[in-house]
């Protein structure tokens, strides 16, 4: 899948570029070193504290930021279901001989809405079911207010309108959730303070001939894998963190619409 290979090449490159700043940093602490007298890098720790401290301030708040944003998408695929459930219940409030009209369409509806979010890699089968899903929308609210101006109890009407309502607002919300991702600023952020820190690191180790490749490669591979982690949290649709399972509540709400 592209979205995987693109996310492997991102912590590829993330991994090679934090071992090419640290061995950077190395070589810059050693040539320092033997430049420079013993009392010239005073003072340079607490700098070097504050980056740190910023970088792991920068990966909590991408981290959680990233984890409330997929657990909203959650909340909204169960949302979504439970409104939907709802407004076909309430489709019996209107008359018998409108109600099955409503009730095929909603079938309808649904299988879109699911057809949508499975086709959500192919931009263009899921621009044209969405299409299909919005004029959906249209015909069945066009098709509820002439249902609800026959209806025998106006208050009856006014809640099939207002659950059909709420269930084309989650729709919107859904999304308007796909869209709703980490600023790109913030992330590039992460990324070149990550360097930074890495070249710091490098620095450090300075005060040695050799640098620890172990602690190196460990330091790297955290960092790679945790923008991984980000990206995949982000993108739950094309990563490892499926929400497929949540998808169920929706596709087993459309077994139960017979």
């Amino acid at each position: 899948m592209l979205a995987n290979v693109i996310f492997f090449g991102v912590l590829a490159l993330l991994f090679l570029a934090m071992v090419a700043m640290q061995v950077a940093g190395h070589h810059y602490g050693i040539r320092r070193a033997t430049g420079e007298s013993l009392g010239s890098s005073e003072g340079t720790a607490a700098v070097e504290a504050s980056l740190f401290a910023l970088l792991g301030l920068l990966v909590a708040f991408t981290f959680s930021g990233a984890d409330a944003r997929l657990d909203a998408r959650r909340k909204l695929i169960v949302t979504e279901a439970n409104s939907i459930g709802t407004a076909y219940l309430r489709l019996d409030l209107l008359r018998a001989e409108d109600e099955p009209l409503l009730k095929d369409e909603m079938r309808r509806y649904v299988d879109s809405r699911l057809a949508y979010y499975e086709r959500l890699l192919d931009f263009r089968a899921a621009k044209a079911e969405r299409a299909r899903s919005d004029e959906l929308q249209r015909e069945i609210w066009t098709q509820a207010v002439a249902a609800s101006a026959k209806a025998n109890d106006s208050r009856a009407a006014l809640l099939v309108l207002q659950s059909l309502n709420a269930m084309f607002d989650v729709a919107t919300e859904r999304y308007a959730a796909l869209r709703t991702h980490v600023p790109p600023a913030i992330f590039f952020l992460l990324v070149i303070m990550a360097l930074a820190c890495g070249f710091f690191a490098g620095v450090g180790m300075s005060k040695r001939q050799h640098p620890s490749h172990l602690h190196m490669l460990i330091f790297a591979g955290v960092m790679a894998v945790t923008a991984y982690v980000i990206l995949n949290l982000e993108f739950p649709r094309v990563g490892f963190e499926r929400l497929d399972t949540i998808d169920a509540f929706l596709r087993e709400q459309r077994a139960a619409m017979r």
